[in-house]
């Protein structure tokens, strides 16, 4: 065994200072690898991040009410007499014996980009009194909250950087309404920060939207009184809402949209991969097509056929880890962090970051292990099979 391991060791040595003379398809191997990795830590990384920006949004005793049978926002609607049956509810958190609760509502607008000027739909969202108090993690770092009953806007401190006219004292229009930025909020990068909210009645009548609510949040004594709070909701018809934690809520977003972005990535990359297997197999052949005549020296002087498949095989799983290693350098530096965005299921632009991990780049290592393994199997066999007799007079032997 140790005969073998040191024939492997001297054949891979060999083969590794040769590179020089294939420099140019080396590099090829590399590179195909490389963007191979890229792409598949992009959509992987999109994916984290979406439910990342979500999930830091959640709370475990925060309910969201929505009406009967609506999965989102956009598909519920709620009257003012339904929310009345909630007030002396068991479970509910008051303040001044007044239920922690606020209606909501979301209506999309147009806000241009400030790169390129297209125009965007954001979430310009309605809130109760206690709105931002059911928002711990929300805090005002610019300016001012709204002043209820006014025309007046808070806005996310991710939009305030990507669009035009959200900056404090701006004035935007949104149809025949005109609004006045006053604060800007951090929310520690979850996803309000994808949000302008305003005062709900305001948004309801210039919008001409009277008495229109979409969801309710709802603060709870503690986590463990949703379920009794649930009860009471589906025993009661006049009620009609269905709550979920605010964790629950995002957590089911962030499941389907983070499934949709790796349904597009994966075939994606599985088709790259096959690419690079391809290329992984061409580069190989022609390693061993200008190394032939010695590999089939050192067959003749004792090499067994096993250190002479080793020698090519690892050679390319060489290649082909140092491609990964450039792709994940790359994502790390340019994708990790990036700030993306995409449609929420209410049709308005959610901002997030990119965010890798370990988890996910062994997931990228072991594709492009495949990605080695699979291309540098052929040649070696090939490499493996090389007639001496034939090589030895300067035929190759290798198709």
């Amino acid at each position: 065994m140790s005969t073998i391991i040191d024939q492997s060791v001297a054949l891979i040595l060999s083969n590794l200072k040769s590179l020089r003379r294939r420099m140019w398809i080396s590099l090829s191997l590399v590179f195909s690898v490389a963007m191979v990795v890229t792409v598949l830590l992009g959509f992987l990384a999109m994916s984290n991040g979406f439910r990342t920006s979500l999930l830091q949004a959640g709370s475990a005793d925060i309910a969201i009410a929505l009406g009967k049978g609506a999965a989102t926002e956009l598909g519920s609607r709620i009257e003012a007499s339904q929310l009345h049956y909630l007030d002396d509810a068991a479970g509910i958190a008051t303040d001044a014996g007044t239920p922690e609760m606020s209606a909501e509502m979301v209506v999309p607008v147009d806000v241009p980009e400030k790169a390129g000027g297209l125009l965007s739909a954001l979430s310009l969202r309605g809130i109760g009194p206690f709105g931002l108090n059911l928002r711990p993690n929300v805090r005002i770092v610019h300016g001012r909250m709204f002043s209820p009953g006014t025309s007046e806007i808070v806005v996310g401190r991710r939009l305030a950087r990507d669009y035009k006219a959200l900056e404090i004292g701006q004035q935007l229009t949104f149809g025949t309404s005109k609004w006045t930025v006053v604060g800007i909020f951090d929310s520690g990068g979850s996803v309000f920060e994808s949000e302008m909210l305003a005062d709900i009645d305001v948004v309801q009548t210039l919008f001409n939207r009277p008495n229109l609510v979409q969801s309710v949040r709802i603060k709870l004594t503690n986590p463990e009184a949703l379920p009794a709070l649930q009860s009471v909701a589906a025993n009661m018809p006049q009620i009609g809402l269905t709550l979920r934690s605010e964790r629950d809520y995002f957590a089911g977003l962030a499941e389907r949209t983070s499934k949709l972005i790796l349904l597009f990535g994966w075939p994606l990359a599985v088709v790259m991969a096959a690419g690079a297997v391809v290329g992984a197999m061409t580069t190989m052949f022609t390693s061993v097509s200008d190394r032939s005549t010695e590999i089939a020296t050192v067959r003749a002087i004792g090499f067994s056929r096993r250190a002479a498949f080793a020698g090519t095989w690892i050679e390319a799983m060489i290649l082909t880890c140092f491609g990964c290693l450039v792709g994940v350098g790359f994502s790390y530096v340019v994708l990790n962090g990036w700030t993306a965005s995409t449609m929420s299921a209410d049709h308005t632009q959610i901002g997030f970051q990119l965010v890798l991990s370990p988890s996910l780049v062994m997931k990228a290592v072991w594709l492009s292990l495949i990605i080695g393994a699979i291309g540098g199997a052929l040649p070696a066999l090939a490499a493996a099979r090389i007639p001496l007799r034939l090589a030895m007079s300067g035929r190759t032997g290798v198709g």
